[in-house]
């Protein structure tokens, strides 16, 4: 995941902006599973946007992968308890 690695130098550059301040939320919500009002990145600046939007997307897909070899992996388990 790359965005996440741009968010992180994004912050670290610009420690006082609205924009790392937002960043930092955003990724803190959805470290703990809270609701972030998506609302707020809209007036970013557009490097910080597009970063911003670039990390969503693939925290989203890495989320989904996972999922689906989550239960990929359980029904293999399931089957193999039943073929027992």
């Amino acid at each position: 995941m790359t965005a996440i690695k741009d968010i992180a130098k994004y912050i670290k550059k610009n420690p006082d902006t609205e924009e790392a301040r937002i960043m930092q939320s955003l990724c803190e919500s959805l470290e703990q599973g809270k609701s972030f009002d998506l609302g707020s990145i809209y007036n970013m600046k557009d490097k910080a946007y597009n970063i911003t939007i670039t990390f969503i997307d693939e925290w989203r897909f890495d989320r989904h992968v996972k999922s689906r070899r989550l239960s990929k992996y359980l029904a293999e388990a399931a089957e193999d308890k039943t073929a027992s």
